[in-house]
């Protein structure tokens, strides 16, 4: 028996008032009581009971012995209550991760929806341009677009992101509306990337795939930046439907090129934890929450 059992067994004695009594209660031998203690007295270097052939009292380090081991056992229920109660009900703060473009455009609009769900739940939301070390950074999951490259990751799907072509009615109406990806030349494309050189974009024509060369006047590595110029009339961008869909819908962003469809037609949208045993039910329930509300994405 370790030290702990022993002290378990130490209060219980305590409160039944004899070790025949502490037998009686654990279904054990008197014998059985007597030892353990003894195991304990050693491993503590001092004499916790006076014993003799009527009864035991405690001796003075017995007493405070016994104020700090109750003490324990009875802050280890609570932490066993505390836990308990976290892993039957959502609650507690998620920290989550998130690429900046994906958090303002499409988690800000939903998150209080979520809270008003769980409103035992707080959200940490830490954005970002980059892959963010789970493990190192305390975080409980991460939002990621693209495929998952790290083995040591569990990743679930939970979206896709699908790409389009588009420009402003304004911009289309002063500079013509492309019919083919070819026609792109000349017009100004403005683009998604961090590093110099040439930019593609590529398609699906009747020739097969098809790598279009694009150039423009503004290159950003942000969707949403790319965008708000956008509605400015500046220019056609191809960014992820999600960071558009309202402006799609109320007629401020034209699609354009709807006849030849990009590639990669599709990149995984998903969460991303360090591992999945006993994932806690804040992590779930979010997760869950995300995989219906992106079912329209």
């Amino acid at each position: 028996m370790n030290e702990f059992s022993n002290m378990q067994l130490f209060v219980l004695v305590v409160h039944e008032g004899s070790f025949s009594a502490a037998a009686r209660a654990l279904g054990i031998t008197p014998s059985s009581v007597s030892r353990q203690i003894s195991q304990l007295e050693g491993e503590l270097s001092a004499r916790l009971f006076q014993r003799t052939t009527r009864k035991q009292s405690l001796t003075e380090a017995g007493g405070i012995y016994f104020q700090h081991a109750e003490r324990i056992i009875a802050d280890l229920k609570i932490a066993r209550l505390a836990v308990s109660r976290l892993t039957d009900t959502p609650s507690g703060s998620l920290h989550i991760t998130v690429e900046a473009d994906f958090a303002v455009a499409y988690i800000a609009p939903i998150l209080p929806d979520f809270l008003e769900l769980y409103p035992k739940i707080n959200i940490r939301v830490s954005m970002s341009v980059g892959m963010v070390d789970l493990v190192d950074s305390g975080i409980d999951m991460a939002i990621r677009i693209g495929h998952l490259n790290d083995s040591s990751l569990i990743a679930r799907n939970i979206a896709v992101s699908r790409s389009v072509v588009c420009a402003s009615p304004t911009y289309i109406e002063m500079h013509g509306k492309p019919s083919h990806p070819r026609d792109l030349d000349g017009h100004n494309c403005l683009s998604f990337r961090v590093g110099a050189g040439m930019k593609h974009w590529r398609f699906n024509v009747s020739e097969g795939s098809v790598n279009v060369p694009v150039s423009g006047r503004i290159d950003v590595n942000s969707i949403v930046f790319l965008r708000n110029v956008a509605l400015k009339d500046q220019g056609i961008i191809m960014v992820p439907r999600w960071v558009i869909r309202d402006e799609l819908s109320q007629g401020k962003l034209i699609p354009l090129l709807e006849d030849y469809p990009l590639e990669p037609d599709s990149t995984p949208i998903q969460a991303v934890f360090a591992h999945n045993r006993h994932l806690a039910p804040k992590v779930r329930s979010f997760v869950e929450f995300l995989v219906e509300r992106m079912k329209t994405l």
